[in-house]
């Protein structure tokens, strides 16, 4: 599967921290996952990512394996005769992602 979520809560959880008693753990996998963006759907992620209110921490590790987004301008062009800005493409083999109780994130 490209995608795993598992989300643990209760006295069992506390194997991964104290915290997660209480709030609960997340574990997502990310497997072989590719993916194209346009550039104008992440600049509008911003107002959704904005609260005025402080979340609960939820200690979590996301682990990517092997992921590859391109990302696509999608913006006007300034200069018609341009053929536009040349797509990226960002791979990653291997990385981890935490977030402990203090509510920081750790990349590995």
């Amino acid at each position: 599967p490209e995608v795993c979520l598992r989300l643990e809560v209760g006295p069992g959880a506390a194997v991964h921290s104290p915290l997660a008693v209480q709030n609960g753990f997340l574990r997502m996998l990310l497997h072989t996952y590719t993916a194209e963006l346009f550039m104008s759907f992440l600049t509008n992620l911003g107002p959704f990512l904005e609260d005025e209110i402080i979340p609960e921490v939820i200690p979590m590790e996301i682990e990517v394996v092997d992921a590859k987004i391109t990302l696509k301008d999608d913006s006007p062009r300034v200069y018609p005769t341009s053929p536009g800005p040349v797509p990226i493409t960002l791979a990653v083999d291997h990385v981890v992602v935490k977030r402990r109780d203090d509510g920081v994130f750790y990349l590995t």
